[in-house]
């Protein structure tokens, strides 16, 4: 049962959804989160406009979109342009589904 829970809530983010909806990205493992602007998904790799300080090439991230929550690193930053690898991604809605089953 636990294979199928992972199998159904986790995975490489190959082919993420493209959208806008609040997106916030955060360091791992304890950073505050950051509006981000302006994605771009090519593959998986993810560019994204940040503002404020940004972050730093070889941060770890986890980026919020309205129901998904992608982990990845970054790649290439030029100013407010983020490249990020996106490695992992996990669609909460599903995850409900299992917690509401589970009672």
């Amino acid at each position: 049962m636990v294979q199928a829970v992972r199998n159904l809530t986790l995975g490489r983010a190959d082919h993420p959804p493209a959208t806008s909806t609040g997106l916030k990205l955060r360091h791992l493992p304890d950073g505050d989160f950051q509006e981000g602007s302006k994605p771009f998904w090519s593959g998986r790799f993810l560019k994204i406009d940040v503002e404020d300080q940004g972050f730093s090439v070889g941060t770890l991230l986890e980026i919020e979109c309205g129901s998904m929550m992608y982990l990845g690193e970054v790649q290439q930053r030029t100013e407010s342009t983020h490249v990020i690898l996106v490695e992992h991604s996990l669609d909460r809605s599903k995850l409900d589904f299992v917690e509401e089953s589970w009672g």
